[in-house]
């Protein structure tokens, strides 16, 4: 049997023994002092506003964190330049979210609940949404339609007077409702002569592929598609100059929250028009797969749209009152005389040139 293996006695008067004595009384005697001095009246109030620091530089720094801009953007030809800009990494996705809606009544409304902070937007629409309550303001003009914004009829509508008793599809709480409106003042007739088939713009095609309309108010790359189609292109936006301009509008209680946010976004974009001013085939193949086309039927398709460069928005925010507030005022008037509007909005503060000041690096 293996003995038992037992520890010598201590020996309590071994210098080692009384070393270690000494060193624990050392220990429990600067323990007590630091207890004492924590729960001293002055020392608690001092720990208690280091805590209460601490805590107001950590709220402080949560708080100043810029939140995401999120910029509501549906499928067109102006607005492509944002995603082209996403492409070319100008965006970070921190900073900046593109969110793809299907229409722009999809937009307007996550507009209104605060969903998204911003939207890429026609003047009409955003003047709709102020008369709603929605508090916005344009910081960016993207592009002018002078012709890409089409009503189509099928074969056998030459003119516009074959539209009376016609069903039109149309989007009516957005743009196509003033090329509509447009289009029946220049023919003579109302309201009232046609029926009216509400189409948001991702079901245009099928719309009228399928048979549900008669004509269809649409825009690139849509009515290109149906024009090779056979479709009759009956009236477009060239024919009322400056009614159908596209901007970016963000809500005031956003400007505040994401100003360095809205900046990026809108330097992004002046970038992106650059880079398809100088590599139009480059940039169009970037953007042609979200639209479904060819990178040559892109460019083909810019024919009819003035897109909106730094200068071009210099000019038409500059003055008293500005160009774009002219007209605004004059767009108003047609909107009311149309029932497109149920009233008067003040469009005084809508305009924030702040954002489209010149800048070394476009």
């Amino acid at each position: 049997m293996l003995p038992l293996l037992h520890s010598p006695p201590f020996d309590y008067t071994d210098c080692r023994y009384l070393q270690r004595a000494e060193s624990i009384d050392i220990a429990k005697r600067g323990y007590d002092r630091a207890m004492t001095r924590l729960i001293h009246p002055e020392s608690s109030l001092r720990m208690v506003l280091l805590c209460m620091a601490i805590l107001l530089l950590s709220s402080c720094s949560q708080t100043n964190e810029i939140p995401t801009l999120k910029v509501g953007v549906i499928q067109w030809l102006g607005y492509e330049p944002l995603f082209l800009a996403r492409s070319l990494q100008k965006y970070d996705p921190d900073m900046i979210k593109l969110v793809e809606l299907q229409s722009s009544t999809d937009t307007l409304r996550l507009l209104r609940e605060g969903v998204i902070d911003a939207g890429a937007l026609t003047i009409d629409e955003v003047l709709g949404e102020l008369a709603l309550g929605t508090k916005l303001e344009i910081v960016l003009i993207i592009d002018i339609s002078d012709g890409a914004d089409t009503l189509l009829g099928k074969p056998g509508l030459n003119t516009l007077a074959d539209l009376k008793g016609k069903r039109i599809g149309v989007e009516s709480s957005a743009v196509g409702a003033v090329l509509l409106n447009g289009a029946l003042v220049k023919a003579g007739l109302s309201a009232a002569d046609i029926t009216i088939v509400p189409l948001t713009a991702d079901t245009h095609l099928s719309a009228y592929m399928g048979g549900a309309v008669d004509a269809l108010v649409t825009f690139k790359p849509t009515s290109s598609t149906l024009i090779s189609r056979g479709a009759i292109k009956l009236f477009d936006s060239s024919e009322i100059p400056n009614q159908i301009i596209d901007v970016i509008a963000v809500r005031k209680d956003a400007l505040q929250k994401t100003g360095s946010n809205i900046q990026l976004l809108i330097d992004g974009y002046f970038f992106a028009l650059t880079y398809l001013h100088e590599h139009p085939e480059a940039a169009t193949d970037l953007m042609a797969p979200r639209l479904g086309i060819s990178g040559q039927d892109m460019l083909a398709s810019y024919e009819g749209l003035l897109l909106a460069d730094r200068a071009k928005n210099s000019t038409l925010f500059s003055g008293t009152p500005s160009r774009l507030s002219m007209i605004t005022t004059e767009l108003q008037t047609v909107l009311l005389r149309a029932k497109l509007l149920d009233h008067a909005v003040d469009s005084g503060t809508l305009f924030n040139a702040g954002f489209t000041a010149h800048r070394d690096n476009d």
